[in-house]
Formats: C-alpha cells, sequence, structure tokens
C-alpha cells in the first residue's frame, strides 16, 4: 500500500481560508454540498474521495493510502482512522496485528504482552453492491463522526482502534451514482436503481460478493490483501441494504447452520458484538432491528466477503439496513409486530428516510468501535488463539465433527443392537459413550495433517490457479525442494505442501474438503430450508484438482511460497520438424489453441485416441503443423503456461479435425446478466475473441453473416417451470425497460427483450442454417421449449396430464457438487477425466425422446454416490439423465448444459465442456 497524492494546493488553500486552524473539521455538506441521507442524493465514489482528502489535510486522525487498481483502473483507496500517536507507530501496530493473526512461534504469555501493547484494528466497509447507496452515505458520515467527535467515547475509539474503512466496489459507485445524477432536476431522478442498463461491477454485479475464495476480480484481491496478509483485522464490519421486510435492519447474530470447520470463538465473539449492536441501538431507542431467524443469512457458505472471516478467525458482522433515495413505507408485517429473541423491539409502519437510516448505520458503527476499544486485549488475544489451536490441531491427530459422522455413530449403536435412551432433553437421545471414539474418533477418519498436489496431475496449470486462491486468501503454500515418500507413495521435488498447522486451516480445510451440509426442513417431512447460497462448493473439486491427504506429518524439505505462482514453465520435446503434439487435458491448451487462430496458424483435433508424450492415449489431442510463426507461439505459450509440447518428424495418422476461430455471439440483455458477465472474464482469461449481443441484434437476423456460435448463459431466458431463470443471486436482476428518451443513446440498442416472435425465429434461422447455439443452465429448459427439441426434463412428472417439475420435498438441490460421468472419446468431452464435479442448482438435466436420432449426451449421472460435496434431496431422480446434450437442428447443432459450467470462474474442471462447444460448433456445421 502507498499513500495517495494529496489534494491540490489550490483547493487546501480555498480550504484553510474559511477554516481557522485547529477549528473542527468539515462536515460532508460543506464539502459536497449535501448532507449524508439527503433525499435524491447518491454520492459516487470521487466524492467519497474528495472529501477524505479534504479531512486528511484537515485533520491528523486519518491518513489514506492507496491499496491497489479497481477493475476499471481507478485507486481503491482505504481511510485510516485512529489517534495521531496511533498513526505515527501505524507500522508497529500493523505488525502486532500480523503476528497475533498469524500465531507462530508465539507462546500464550507472548501472545497477551502484545494484545497488551497492541491496538484493536476493524475495517469497515460499504458500496459492495453499488445499487445499496445508504451505505455510501453512511461510510462518509462514519468516517467524518470518528475523524471530527471529540466526546469520551470517541475518544476512546481513537485511542484503543485503528479503523481502516473502504468503499469495497469504487467502479460500481461511480457508474451507479453518475446514472442516478445525470438528471441536475432532482424531481427527475429515479426512485430506484432498477433502470442500470448493465451490471454495477463490470463483470459480475452482485456477484463481487460472491468472489471472497476464488479472489478473481481486482477488487477482491486488494480487499483480501489487506484483510488476509497485511493488516488481518480482529472485526469486520460489512454494510449492506436493503432489511427484511417491516423492519428497519438486520444485524448479527445469523441463523444455524454454521460451518463446523471454523473455530466456535469466531460464533461466541460474533454473538457478543451482535449484542452489542443490538444494545446500543435499543439504548437510543432505535427499535425495528432483527436477527438469526429474521432473514435467510446463514454462517455456512465461505465466498461472501463477511462469511470468509469466519474462516480466518475474525469477527464478521453483516448489517442489512432499509434507506431508499427517496422516503420509503416500512411495511406492515403481522408476525414482525411481536416481540421474540430474534426481534426484541418491533418498529411501527411508517414512512423511512434514508437519514434515519444513516443515523441507525452511526450508531452502529460506533456500538462496533466501542466493543472493539473496550475489549481491545480481548480480540487481539482471541485472535490468535483462534490461530494457535488451528496451528495445534494441524499438528496432532484431530477430527472435524460432521453430519455425516453423528449418523454414523446413530447407525454402530443400532447395528451393535442398542437402542438410544430418552433424555430429559425433548426430542433428544443418547447412546453408550464407547461410540465417541469408536466412531466419532476412528482413526480412519481423522483430519489430514497436509494436503500434497503433485505436478503429476491431469492438468496441473488448474491446480496453480487453485494454489493461487489459497494464497491469495492468506494460506501458506510451500513447494517440496526434493522428491520424497509420504505413506507409502512417492512425490517428485516441486510438489505443493499445504500444511494444516495454519491460523487459516478453517479455510484451507473448506477449500480441500467436501462440505456435508446439515440437512434442514421447516418440519420433518417438510420443505427444505435454503442455505443462504451454495451447500457445497469445495474448490478443488470445482477446479478438477488432485491431492492427497496426508494423515502423518510430511518430513521434506520446503520452501514457502512467496507471492502468486506462475505454471513451472512447460518443455518443447524433441527437436522433429513436421509439428508440435499438445494434450488436450488442460484448460491452458485453450489459450495457446486461441493465439494460433488469432495469427491465422493451423491447428486440429486428431479424433483417434493418441498418447501425447508418455500419457495415456487420449482423444483430441492437438496437431500443430510447423511454420516458423506457429514454432515461435507454441514455444512461448509451452513455457509461459506450463503445456509440454511434443516435437515430432512425422505427422499423427489420426483422423484431423482442422480448428476454425470461433466467431461468438454472447447474449446479455438491458440490465445485465451475472453469469454472462462471468463469461467474459473467463473469454478473457482464456483469449476467446466474443462480440457482446442485446435481444435487438438478434431480433435482425442474419446472424450466421458474423457468427458461428451464439452463446446464451444462465438465467436468459424463462421455461415453463421457471418464470426467473437462475435467480437473483446467481441469475439476474429484474431490471426495467426505461423510456428511451432517458437514458443515453449509447445504451439505447440495449434495451428489448428476448421475445418468442422475433427473437427465438431469427435464433432458429441462425441454427439451420448451420450456427451453433450453447444454452446453460435454466436457459437451456426455455431453448427446449421455445424450438420444440425432442428432448424431456429429467426431473419431472405428469400431474393431471401436465407436466411438473418435482416437488421440492422429493428433489432439491441447493447448490452442490455432482459427480457425472463423461465420455472424452466425443469432441465435448476430449480433454476430461471419466469423471466431473459439476455445480448443480436444482438445474435442468435431460432425457432423450425416441425422436432423438441425431443426438448425444457426452456427459451423464450414473451411479448412487454422486454428491461430492453439499446438499441434495432425491438424487435417484438423476439416475440415467443426461447433464449435456449435443443434437443436431437442421444445419447446424444446440449444445445444452443443465448444470452450470462457468459458475463464478469456479467449476474449471468443467470449462473444457464450454471451450470444447464453442470450437466444435464453428466446425461441424453442415455443408
Amino acid at each position: 500500500m502507498t499513500p495517495i497524492p494529496a489534494v491540490t494546493a489550490a483547493f487546501v488553500a480555498l480550504l484553510m481560508a474559511t477554516t481557522a486552524l485547529g477549528a473542527p473539521v468539515s462536515p460532508p455538506e460543506a464539502v459536497l454540498g449535501h448532507v449524508m441521507g439527503e433525499n435524491r442524493y447518491v454520492p459516487n465514489y470521487s466524492d467519497t474521495i474528495k472529501y477524505w482528502q479534504v479531512l486528511a489535510s484537515q485533520s491528523d486522525r486519518i491518513r489514506l493510502v492507496d491499496i491497489g487498481p479497481t477493475t476499471e483502473k481507478r485507486r481503491q483507496i482505504m481511510a485510516i482512522v485512529s489517534s495521531p500517536e496511533n498513526l505515527a507507530l501505524l507500522d508497529q501496530y500493523k505488525d502486532i496485528s500480523v503476528r497475533l493473526g498469524r500465531a507462530e512461534g508465539l507462546s500464550d504469555d507472548a501472545a497477551r504482552d502484545l494484545a497488551a501493547m497492541g491496538k484493536s484494528i476493524v475495517w469497515v466497509d460499504g458500496g459492495i453492491h453499488a445499487s445499496e447507496v445508504e451505505t455510501d452515505h453512511a461510510l462518509i458520515q462514519e468516517v467524518y463522526d470518528i475523524v471530527s467527535s471529540d466526546d469520551a467515547e470517541a475518544r476512546n475509539i481513537r485511542d484503543n482502534v485503528i479503523v481502516l474503512f473502504a468503499a469495497d466496489n469504487p467502479d460500481g459507485q461511480e457508474y451507479v451514482a453518475d446514472w442516478y445524477m445525470r438528471f441536475k432536476n432532482p424531481a427527475d431522478r429515479e426512485t430506484n436503481f432498477d433502470s442500470l442498463p448493465k451490471l454495477y461491477h463490470p463483470y459480475i454485479g452482485h456477484d463481487n460478493n460472491r468472489d471472497f475464495y476464488m479472489a478473481e476480480m481486482a477488487e477482491t484481491q486488494n480487499i483480501t490483501r489487506v484483510l488476509y496478509h497485511d493488516w488481518r483485522p480482529q472485526i469486520i464490519l460489512n454494510q449492506h441494504q436493503v432489511g427484511p421486510a417491516g423492519t428497519v435492519v438486520f444485524i448479527p447474530p445469523f441463523r444455524d447452520p454454521f460451518n463446523y470447520n471454523y473455530h466456535p470463538l469466531a460464533i461466541t465473539s460474533l454473538e457478543e458484538v451482535g449484542a452489542a449492536l443490538n444494545s446500543r441501538l435499543l439504548s437510543e431507542g432505535k427499535v425495528g432491528a432483527v436477527t438469526r431467524s429474521d432473514a435467510h443469512y446463514d454462517t455456512w457458505t465461505n465466498g461472501n466477503l463477511r462469511t470468509s472471516t469466519y474462516f480466518h478467525n475474525a469477527i464478521g458482522l453483516l448489517v442489512e439496513i432499509i434507506g431508499g433515495v427517496t422516503p420509503e413505507p416500512i411495511q406492515l408485517v403481522p408476525e414482525r409486530q411481536l416481540p421474540k429473541n430474534d426481534q426484541p423491539a418491533p418498529v411501527a409502519p411508517q414512512m423511512w428516510t434514508m437519514a434515519q437510516s444513516v443515523a441507525y448505520s452511526v450508531a452502529i458503527n460506533r456500538a462496533t468501535l466501542t466493543y472493539a476499544a473496550t475489549n481491545r486485549e480481548k480480540v487481539l488475544y482471541n485472535i490468535y488463539r483462534m490461530g494457535k489451536d488451528s496451528i495445534d490441531a494441524g499438528n496432532r491427530d484431530s477430527w472435524t465433527v460432521t453430519p455425516d459422522r453423528i449418523a454414523a455413530m446413530h447407525a454402530a449403536s443400532l447395528a451393535a443392537g442398542q437402542k438410544p435412551v430418552p433424555t430429559r432433553t425433548t426430542g433428544s437421545s443418547s447412546i453408550d459413550s464407547r461410540f465417541y471414539n469408536d466412531v466419532l474418533h476412528d482413526p480412519a477418519y481423522r483430519d489430514a495433517r497436509a494436503y500434497i498436489i503433485s505436478p503429476d496431475q491431469h492438468d496441473f496449470p488448474t491446480a496453480v490457479r487453485f494454489l493461487n486462491a489459497l494464497i491469495k486468501m492468506g494460506v501458506t503454500v510451500e513447494r517440496a525442494r526434493t522428491a520424497f515418500t509420504q505413506e507409502s507413495k512417492a512425490y517428485p521435488a516441486g510438489s505443493y505442501i499445504v500444511k494444516a498447522a495454519q491460523a487459516y486451516r478453517p479455510h484451507l480445510r473448506d477449500m480441500f474438503e467436501p462440505q456435508d451440509y446439515a440437512e434442514n426442513f421447516e418440519y420433518p417431512g417438510g420443505p427444505p430450508i435454503p442455505p443462504a447460497d451454495a451447500s457445497g462448493y469445495t474448490l478443488a473439486y470445482q477446479m478438477g484438482v488432485h491431492y492427497d491427504r496426508a494423515l502423518e506429518a510430511v518430513s521434506v524439505a520446503t520452501e514457502t511460497v512467496d507471492g502468486v505462482l506462475k505454471p513451472y514453465p512447460g518443455r518443447v520435446v524433441g527437436t522433429g520438424k513436421a509439428g508440435f503434439l499438445i494434450s488436450h487435458a488442460t484448460n491452458n491448451s485453450f489459450i495457446l489453441t486461441n493465439r494460433l487462430m488469432k495469427a491465422r496458424q493451423q491447428a486440429f483435433w486428431l479424433s483417434a485416441p493418441t498418447a501425447v508424450g508418455d500419457g495415456e492415449p487420449e482423444s483430441g489431442a492437438i496437431w500443430v503443423p510447423n511454420t516458423p510463426q506457429a514454432s515461435a507461439i507454441v514455444r512461448s505459450a509451452s513455457a509461459e503456461l506450463g503445456i509440454d509440447t511434443y516435437a515430432l518428424d512425422t505427422i499423427p495418422k489420426s483422423p484431423k479435425t482442422a480448428l476454425k476461430a470461433p466467431r461468438i455471439a454472447l447474449v446479455d440483455v438491458y440490465g445485465g446478466v451475472m453469469p454472462s458477465g462471468w463469461t467474459r472474464w473467463i473469454f478473457e482469461q482464456f483469449e476467446f475473441p466474443y462480440t457482446v449481443v442485446h435481444p435487438q441484434a438478434l431480433d435482425r437476423g442474419h446472424l450466421n453473416a458474423k457468427y458461428d456460435i451464439v452463446l446464451m448463459s444462465d438465467s436468459l431466458l424463462p421455461n415453463r417451470f421457471t418464470s426467473k431463470g437462475g435467480g437473483m443471486f446467481r441469475g439476474r436482476f429484474e431490471n426495467k425497460q426505461p423510456d428511451p428518451s432517458r437514458i443515453p443513446a449509447e445504451y439505447r440498442d440495449w434495451l428489448g427483450t428476448i421475445t418468442t416472435e422475433k427473437t427465438i425465429p431469427a435464433l432458429q434461422d441462425f441454427v439451420k442454417k448451420g450456427g451453433a447455439l450453447v444454452a446453460i443452465g435454466s436457459t437451456s429448459q426455455g431453448i427446449i421449449d421455445a424450438f420444440g427439441l425432442p428432448v424431456q426434463n429429467g426431473t419431472t412428472r405428469i400431474v393431471d396430464g401436465q407436466e411438473q417439475v418435482l416437488p421440492r420435498t422429493q428433489f432439491y438441490v441447493p447448490g452442490a457438487l455432482l459427480t457425472a460421468t463423461t465420455d472424452p472419446t466425443t469432441p465435448l468431452g476430449y480433454g476430461l477425466e471419466p469423471k466431473v464435479d459439476l455445480f448443480f442448482d436444482s438445474s435442468p438435466v435431460f432425457r432423450l425422446k425416441p425422436e432423438a436420432t441425431d443426438a448425444h449426451t457426452p456427459i451423464r449421472f450414473e451411479g448412487k454416490d454422486i454428491v461430492h460435496s453439499g446438499w441434495a434431496l432425491g438424487t435417484d431422480y438423476l439416475q440415467g439423465t443426461a447433464a449435456v446434450v449435443d443434437l443436431s437442428y437442421g444445419n447446424g447443432r444446440v449444445f445444452l448444459f443443465g448444470p452450470e459450467v462457468a459458475l463464478r470462474a469456479q467449476t474449471q474442471g468443467a470449462f473444457k465442456l464450454m471451450f470444447n462447444a464453442l470450437y466444435d460448433g464453428a466446425l461441424s456445421r453442415k455443408k
């Protein structure tokens, strides 16, 4: 992090002319011309930084630092607020926080001494979802409050706490605010943000708060560098909007289940702070806060900014508050009027202003910081305690208790002929205590001491990407200096070792081990209660990474990885002059292929099984005839991308399919679709050329002249089983179609929707004339319906002559990883292993109708044990269904992908399915 430049001298002089030395600092309205909480006003990111710069020029209680570039190359600024004395010793206090957070090489006494010397570090943010503009107002006001106030509480906070304030999504804040404020007359401004033309993160919109274990986006990397490397704050306050209906604000604690991987102190500390927030609001007469079961938020998944903190031994606070740009009603929800533990003080229905919400936010911020100040030594010591316990657990035989192991104890008791003994607690029973050791602490089920990732695997460059995800999230990764043997298996030098004995053990376990989600129903036999996000998401599985669990300590000389890894340089083996043979196994082979296509060089897929180097014969191996330009591209990419290539003297005899650069139309709609945005990001990382098209462009037809492929991501097209596609958190918001005269001309071509009257006939014509259509997720069912394809949904039943989806009491998969069986001899399966994990979120699956005579199902669900991570109910219904269908339509092709094969740039083990379809679809048109 580097200090940012000061504001201009002229601007400072202007302020100093009206502000006497030592006088109070300027409030926001004196600099920005608006009171925070003012109706019909939204500050943009430039306003935020302008105001912070003014405060920094006026006060020695605030320092600004640059934490990195944003996606659109703005600078992401963090405002550090504390006493001048603390700011003068900032590096010392940062070092104490980091040492306690790492918990390495410290005794308990030494940790207590450091805690006594240190200052609590608290991160406070806002605006991760840029349309939640109350948090932008609140962040400005909160900084002003802590910098300017001289009451005893504020002095106590500054003396004992170092506060890190940051806007999470600068690009989105600038865009949303500028869009809203484009009308000079406040009366002309909208009352909400449902006419935004594009996503409010440049690529992924709302999903920027689902990127906190992959850390693909620039802003995520900046934030996680602060949270899990440079500062390791003990408390994180993550501010959002809007709260549950009939309330003012949701505050912690959260409903069950919590993830069994993290330290219990993370939860008990969260309960403490949550109680402090609630009590503070009530002491100020601020009613209407709810907690726990009064909202869907839980502490299970790892992908949110706030939830990732629990896996890093910190206290993550989520606030969801009402507060529109114009006054809005608090609805009367009758059940909200009955006081209970989770809503101790109901609020009366009334009109509510943003100014009222900002006052609540300031109170919540004060309560958080006062807790951190009052409990300074405790929070500093506790982050050490959690980290030290994690290190100790990784150094000895340890067991993590999961729902499956509880079920195993009950099963063992029944198998032994014992009956459960009722207890005094209603609904519970006990079993013989010997099963605690015999089953729950069965040595075969003990936790890994380390995870070993060998270079000798199917797609090692993708495994390196996985390791980089761990590194970005603060996990220590080591590299073996020499070859070694672990538990009778030999590993080469250069193997990577992730030892469990580290402070962030909860996070690394969550990335390597399956999530065993506790089944959660409204009542026995009743509907399932959905998780807040995915129930199963193990990143190693999503990325197809092979690893071994070491159950004993690993003893080999290692070096700690410093910074983000690059793949080991690939080799060019041999001196042959005919050309280069390359395996299809790595995702990076598509980067190489795309570079060759861009340079107009030849490349072929070999359909017959062909051995590449010492590997097993594979279908789809890539042959590149030798030319000076092709040789230069292959040799350079081989070294950069970690791909071994083989220079041969003879041309392989296998039948060859000549590749051509696919001309890709990536469909999006006005307002933006998150899966389409993620696909843009993936295409750019793997160097696929593409053009974003909107419904008007599709409706005009004549698509074959420009495109070979039309790709439609999840949530683009409703179907007869669901009207909204993939839903809000994995798909799209229902943005309105504004009056064209009220939006800039550059966005008017984006207006329109996909219609059965114009768009579908244009797409049908495109495919019939030889184009290829790729449909993913819920959109695939919409295409089946619209095109009348001979494909049946695999999880439906006939009720009163009507086809209906199975009820959730029979079939329910709320975001889990299911293992499918592949056919690597077909073009869509080229490069895949026999099994692949797919992200399944109540996704479509398919059965071919008898008339589907020219169709293939290269990926299917077969076998009983297909749930690899997460919660799935009724998977027997999936037996024999296809996850992917490839069928002819006229002279072209339709590829249907039921599960999401490009989810959040995480499902990299399945990327080849989509990438293969792009190339195969461009090639296989009938003449």
